[in-house]
């Protein structure tokens, strides 16, 4: 056996000085980060970078790399001055200045970080993003949910968001505010991240089974970077909100780009605030035709009753010109049955009494028939006229709410506009005080 033999540190030192002589410039080094959520928050950053089968997407070879803290300011300057800033994260592809580096102390090669170029990685994700794009479309994904019937009235919301977030509250504030009664199902989800997928997948698989129970679902968030929405640009996600069977409206909050997901939805807005807004501006125009339908219905209701008040009126004035002129042919009948009876026998006045009696049977007929006929007709318009009595429809829960002037109080608009109203029920009165909201 040799008596030469090297020490660890020997060997190592060894293998560096191979390395650096073997790589004495920096290199481009392109692959997916994965490891470096977990170690962000701390000083010196280690995590790694790996490449991927692209049919099976398994993971055929890593290295690791450290971001130390003198570098941090450098790379994070450059990711604000690019054209869509984005921060780093696991699952993105990126491209990085590397110096290599090997560690006597741990045995280990790793990459020194000294630089990155953002343009590389928002061109990945614009690529993958057309490529997606171009599949869906191909495969009618995209127009799935727009194909489904949006209700008139969307009262009844399915809210796929993190609960307690910027965009939770800005949606729930913006409907609070409109005064109506909207009810919201809300699925507490991931939206950022590498969990985003499943979450999201699970909550339209639960509002899919409420069909009866919600008339619309809506995906939010508050925003953020290209790379932070690129877990939105999902084919799952996209196929789940095809599959839903009820009509999905996205708000993922970003003003430059759409997602995927906002294209696979039935209608998208830029932001949590707008989606809400879509869902209060339908319920002011369903409200609006409401109000139109009902105003128009009066009106109706009004010409039908003058026009029916007019053709009783003429009935009437027919029936008593008819009445007249059949009493007085029939007087002019008796003058000339009495004078008949004056000139014939007995038997002729006892055939002419016979039909005077008949005549004056089929007499009082006509006239019980024009009676009756008259009477139906009046009682008819009276029931008409009671339907539309107020109080009648009062009765009905029905309610009319008027300014201290006495005008009518038909929208909240016209109700900050007075100090106290007056809401009339069918057992009595309320009072309020309008008090802004």
């Amino acid at each position: 056996m040799s008596d030469e033999f090297l020490t660890v540190s020997e060997l190592n030192r060894f293998i560096r000085d191979v390395l650096s002589s073997g790589f004495p410039r920096s290199l481009w080094v392109c692959g997916e980060i994965q490891g470096y959520d977990r170690g962000k928050d701390k000083k010196h950053v280690f995590f790694e970078l790996c490449e991927k089968d692209p049919v099976t997407h398994d993971i055929t070879a890593r290295i690791g790399l450290v971001i130390f803290a003198q570098s941090r300011p450098k790379i994070e300057a450059i990711l604000k001055k690019a054209e869509n800033a984005f921060q780093l994260k696991d699952d993105i592809e990126v491209k990085f200045l590397c110096k290599v580096d090997f560690y006597p102390g741990h045995g280990q090669v790793r990459l020194i970080v000294e630089a990155i170029d953002p343009v590389h990685t928002l061109g990945k994700i614009a690529q993958d993003r057309q490529r997606l794009i171009a599949l869906l479309k191909q495969k009618g994904i995209l127009d799935k949910n727009k194909q489904l019937e949006l209700p008139e009235l969307i009262l009844n919301v399915g809210l796929v968001t993190s609960y307690d977030s910027a965009a939770y509250h800005d949606f729930i504030s913006e409907l609070k505010k409109s005064g109506y009664a909207f009810r919201i199902f809300l699925a507490d989800s991931v939206m950022q991240g590498k969990n985003t997928e499943s979450s999201v997948i699970k909550a339209l698989k639960i509002f899919a089974g409420m069909p009866k129970d919600v008339d619309a679902v809506v995906i939010t968030r508050g925003g953020g970077s290209i790379a932070e929405l690129s877990c939105f640009d999902n084919e799952k996600i996209a196929t789940a909100i095809a599959q839903t069977g009820i009509p999905v409206l996205s708000g993922i909050g970003h003003e430059i780009n759409t997602t995927v997901t906002d294209l696979a939805a039935h209608t998208f807005a830029k932001t949590p605030t707008a989606v809400a807004k879509f869902l209060v501006d339908r319920m002011d125009t369903f409200a609006q035709g409401v109000e139109d339908r009902r105003g128009r219905f009066f009106e109706a209701l009004r010409q039908v009753f003058k026009t029916r008040r007019l053709r009783l009126k003429d009935s009437a004035v027919v029936l008593q010109t008819q009445t007249l002129g059949l009493v007085r042919r029939h007087h002019q009948h008796l003058f000339g049955l009495a004078s008949a009876i004056q000139r014939t026998p007995s038997a002729r006045m006892k055939e002419a009494k016979n039909r005077l009696k008949d005549t004056g049977t089929r007499l009082k007929k006509i006239i019980y028939l024009h009676l009756q006929n008259s009477r139906t007709k009046i009682n008819h318009y009276q029931k008409l006229a009671q339907m539309a009595e107020p109080k009648n429809i009062l009765k009905r829960g029905f309610s009319i709410t008027r300014a201290q002037d006495g005008r009518l109080i038909r929208s909240v608009e016209d109700a900050h506009q007075v100090k106290s109203i007056a809401t009339e029920l069918i057992d009595g009165i309320i009072n309020s005080e309008v008090k802004s909201g």
